[in-house]
C-alpha cells in the first residue's frame, strides 16, 4: 500500500525538497487603536456571494484573475551559515547566504501588509526566517518584516515598505458553497506566477495537520492544482477576490493529485486583524473537553443522531463552570451554529468574541436545553496551563531577569519561572529561575507564546534550563508533571 504524506505546499529550494517547517476574528464595527497609529487597520472583506446564475456561457476568465494576479507575490526566505572555504590549503569558517524556501502571498492592504502562511516564512523551529524577500509581479523586490504568525492555523502577516501597491479585494468566505469554481494563484516549484482552476470539493475540513501545535483546522478543500510554493498564495473565486489561502495538500506522490486545502478568508482576515492591531490573537475560551459522539454514545444518551461533542471535563471556575455546562453534557450548537464534533466545538468557540454571549445548546439526560454562557478571552486560556502546572507564573526573558537569576547570554529566547507556588510539584522539577525554552519542540519566548502550545489534552513536553545544565520536563493532563 502506497504512502499518503500531508504536505506542506510551500517549496525548499535544496535538490526542490521540503525544508520549511511546519482564532477568533476580532469583534466588528469598533476596532482597537494600535500603538503606532491613532487609529486601527481595517482589512475589508466583502460579503457578496458569486452570481451562480450561469446566465452567459464564458470562454475566459483572463479579466477576472488580471484583478488579483498583480497583489500575488512570490517569497524567497534565506538564512546565514557558516561553511569551509579552502584556499590555497587555508582553511577557513565563512558566513554565507543560503535560500531557505519559497512561497507565495497576497497584498491585502494598501500599507503593504500581505498574508501568507506561517511556515512560509518560518524555519524548522517556527522562528521567522532570517531574512524574507518579496517580489511583486512588475519584478519589484522589498524585504519583509514579520508582523505576527499564529502556529494554530498557521496563518502569518508580513509587511513591506511601497508605494503603489495593488492590492487583492477579500471576500467572506462563509458564502461559499460545493461546486463553486475556484483559481489556485502562486509560484509552483519556482516556475513564476500561475494559476489553476478546480471547484470547491468541500467545506470545513479537519485533516490534523495543525495537530501538534493545537490547531484550529476549518479548511476549504479544492482539486485545483497546489504545488510547493503555493503555499500563502490565494484562492480566488470567479470575481477575482480572494475567498481563502492556500496552504497544503494530501498526495502519495508530494505533487498535487487534486486533494488541496486553503484556509478560509473570514479566518485568515480575522487572525491578521488581530495581529496587526492587538499583536496576539483575540480567542474564545469556554473552559471545556470534550470528545466526538459515536453511534453507541448517542443510543446510549437518548441523542436524535450522533453528532455533537461530549463534554468530559469542566475546568473549575471557568466560563463554562460558572455557565453551567457539566460533564457528560453534549454540546450540539453554539449561536445556531451546528457541533458536529470536539474540533468543531474547539474551532466554533475561538471565534466568540470574548466577553460576549453565547447560546450553548446542549442534551442532557436525553432533553435539549439552552445555556448562555459568557465566553472569555485569550488570557483564559491560562487556567487550562494552571490547572496542569499548578500556580505558576511566567515572564518573558528580559535583562533584569538574565541579571537577577544569573542566565547565560547563549540562552537568546525563553520563557523565565518567576513564581511557584510552595505545595506545586512544580517546585521540585522546575524551580524559580528556570527557562523554559521549548513546548512540544517549539520554541517559546513569550507567555503567551507557552499558553498557546501547551495542549491541556495531552502528555506536554518542555525543555528547561536551570542552574547551568537542560532537561525535560513532562506534563500529563491528569496527573501534573513528572
Amino acid at each position: 500500500m502506497r504512502k499518503t504524506n500531508l504536505v506542506l505546499a510551500g517549496a525548499a529550494i535544496l535538490a526542490l525538497a521540503f525544508s520549511i517547517s511546519t482564532t477568533g476574528a476580532p469583534p466588528k464595527g469598533k476596532p482597537v487603536k494600535t500603538k503606532e497609529s491613532k487609529e486601527a487597520v481595517v482589512f475589508p472583506m466583502e460579503a457578496k456571494a458569486v452570481d451562480r446564475s450561469n446566465k452567459e456561457k464564458l470562454n475566459s476568465y483572463a479579466d477576472t484573475l488580471a484583478r488579483v494576479m498583480p497583489a500575488v507575490v512570490s517569497i524567497h526566505t534565506a538564512q546565514t551559515v557558516r561553511v569551509m572555504s579552502n584556499r590555497l590549503w587555508h582553511y577557513e569558517l565563512q558566513e554565507k547566504k543560503v535560500p531557505t524556501g519559497l512561497g507565495s502571498g497576497t497584498i491585502i492592504h494598501q500599507d503593504g501588509y500581505i498574508l501568507t502562511n506561517r511556515h512560509v516564512i518560518s524555519d524548522n523551529e517556527g522562528k521567522p526566517a532570517e531574512e524574507i524577500t518579496v517580489e511583486l509581479s512588475d519584478k519589484r523586490q522589498f524585504t519583509a518584516k514579520v508582523i505576527g504568525s499564529d502556529p494554530k492555523t498557521d496563518v502569518a502577516i508580513i509587511k513591506i515598505d511601497g508605494k503603489n501597491l495593488p492590492v487583492a479585494k477579500v471576500v467572506d468566505s462563509v458564502a461559499l458553497r460545493v461546486g463553486d469554481i475556484v483559481f489556485a494563484v502562486g509560484n509552483p516549484l519556482g516556475v513564476g506566477m500561475s494559476v489553476s482552476q478546480g471547484i470547491v470539493s468541500a467545506l470545513g475540513r479537519d485533516v490534523g495537520i495543525l495537530s501538534r501545535e493545537g490547531g484550529l483546522e476549518n479548511f476549504i478543500q479544492t482539486d485545483a492544482s497546489i504545488n510547493p510554493g503555493n503555499s500563502g498564495g490565494p484562492l480566488v473565486d470567479t470575481e477575482g477576490r480572494v475567498v481563502g489561502m492556500n496552504t497544503f495538500i494530501v498526495s502519495p506522490t508530494r505533487g498535487s493529485i487534486g486533494i488541496g486545502f486553503a484556509v478560509p478568508s473570514n479566518l485568515a482576515v480575522g487572525i491578521v486583524a488581530s495581529l496587526v492591531n492587538h499583536g496576539s490573537v483575540a480567542r474564545g475560551y469556554i473552559g471545556v473537553a470534550a470528545q466526538d459522539i459515536t453511534p453507541q454514545l448517542a443510543e446510549n444518551l437518548g441523542l436524535p443522531e450522533p453528532r455533537g461533542a461530549l463534554v468530559s471535563e469542566v475546568v473549575e471556575d471557568s466560563p463554562a463552570d460558572k455557565g453551567g455546562l457539566k460533564p457528560e453534557d453534549t454540546v450540539v450548537a453554539i449561536n445556531g451554529q451546528r457541533v458536529e464534533n470536539w474540533s468543531a466545538l474547539r474551532y466554533i468557540v475561538s471565534q466568540l468574541k470574548p466577553e460576549s454571549k453565547a447560546r450553548v445548546e446542549i442534551y442532557r439526560d436525553g432533553k435539549k436545553k439552552t445555556l448562555e454562557i459568557v465566553v472569555g478571552g485569550a488570557k483564559q486560556g491560562e487556567l487550562e496551563v494552571q490547572r496542569l502546572f499548578g500556580n505558576v507564573k511566567f515572564q518573558k526573558l528580559t535583562k533584569a531577569l538574565r541579571e537577577r537569576y544569573e542566565i547565560p547570554s547563549g540562552l537568546k529566547v525563553g520563557v523565565v519561572v518567576t513564581e511557584v507556588a510552595p505545595d506545586s510539584v512544580f517546585q521540585r522539577q522546575v524551580p524559580v529561575g528556570a527557562v523554559i525554552l521549548t513546548v512540544n519542540g517549539k520554541v517559546v519566548s513569550t507567555p503567551e507564546e507557552l499558553y498557546d502550545f501547551v495542549d491541556a489534552n495531552r502528555v506536554n513536553r518542555l525543555l528547561v534550563w536551570a542552574n547551568g545544565r537542560r532537561w525535560v520536563v513532562t506534563v500529563h493532563p491528569r496527573r501534573g508533571n513528572e
